[in-house]
């Protein structure tokens, strides 16, 4: 996609063959710069350094804020002096140390929006966050495949990451690509879309940045829920066999799950998972479906919402 298309949407491209310019600056919508290639204010890879020219800018939205009536239910603003400069599309694989929790709500018929009630934010955004805490926020994950196990599959994975502002919920999705994160080839199919969406949502934004320190992934996917808080660290202690002895399907995915879980932790950033019945996911799968649909890339790619 050009880079136009990203920016029209509040999006970036985080990775250099996504970029219109691959060796020059790129103006995110609030006005900063960052490298093309990757993202970043200061960039080792590209040997640059945009931060000169970025400051005052924080200092301009505060003001601008000011100006407009304070909405009694923006209950935080942006933690900015948290973001590391170079927080990045860091992919690393994870050695199962940080396994998260499962949730499990005290009433079971309490829905996710009961409990994580639609909110604004300070950047005229909105999340689902927890009703008594603030800090912690929810997103809802979800994967599909067309032809799931058949000839020519087609999988898309989507997350839903708030209930929008004007009715219309904030939904990102994707094709899954042929080729996972560390190069691998990868098959098209359910399961590894369910596992693509989750990677996808933990990798969109500097979630501390918003003020979270808790983050709650609903999902109907019995694969990622009971994957990630208790079969994962026993893979890893068999070396990535299963009680069978067999390979472990989808390993880069999880090795690159696990990774994000160790750094999010590292960032103060606690995960746990809460499987929901599939009724209560409709938007993530029909956009998971829809995105299925669309044109497969061959490489990994990021796509990263913009946090201030």
């Amino acid at each position: 996609m050009p880079l136009g298309w990203y920016l029209a949407q509040g999006l970036y491209p985080l990775n250099p063959s996504d970029s219109d310019d691959e060796e020059g600056p790129c103006e995110l919508p609030n006005g900063k710069l960052v490298c093309g290639p990757h993202g970043l204010v200061v960039c080792g890879k590209c040997c640059s350094d945009y931060s000169f020219m970025n400051e005052g800018l924080s200092s301009d939205i505060e003001d601008a804020e000011e100006d407009e009536d304070e909405d009694p239910m923006s209950v935080f603003h942006p933690i900015l002096d948290t973001i590391p400069s170079q927080f990045g599309p860091e992919t690393r694989r994870g050695t199962g140390k940080v396994i998260p929790t499962r949730f499990t709500p005290r009433t079971s018929s309490i829905m996710p929006t009961e409990l994580f009630r639609g909110q604004p934010t300070y950047a005229k955004l909105s999340r689902y966050i927890h009703r008594d805490d603030p800090r912690s926020v929810l997103i809802f994950t979800d994967g599909a495949c067309l032809n799931n196990g058949q000839p020519d599959p087609k999988a898309g994975w989507a997350f839903v990451h708030g209930p929008g502002l004007t009715g219309n919920p904030l939904v990102t999705s994707g094709r899954l690509e042929s080729k996972g994160p560390f190069g691998d080839d990868g098959i098209q199919s359910s399961n590894r879309a369910e596992l693509r969406a989750v990677i996808a949502a933990l990798r969109f934004q500097y979630w501390p940045g918003e003020g979270f320190n808790t983050m709650t992934i609903a999902t109907d996917s019995v694969y990622v829920v009971e994957g990630s808080t208790k079969w994962a660290k026993t893979w890893v202690k068999n070396e990535w066999k299963t009680s069978g002895s067999a390979d472990v399907k989808n390993k880069d995915l999880w090795e690159m799950l696990l990774g994000e879980f160790e750094k999010w932790k590292e960032h103060g950033l606690s995960i746990r998972f809460w499987r929901i019945p599939r009724d209560w996911n409709k938007i993530a799968d029909a956009a998971a479906k829809e995105s299925a649909k669309g044109s497969m890339s061959t490489e990994w790619m990021d796509v990263s919402g913009v946090c201030v």
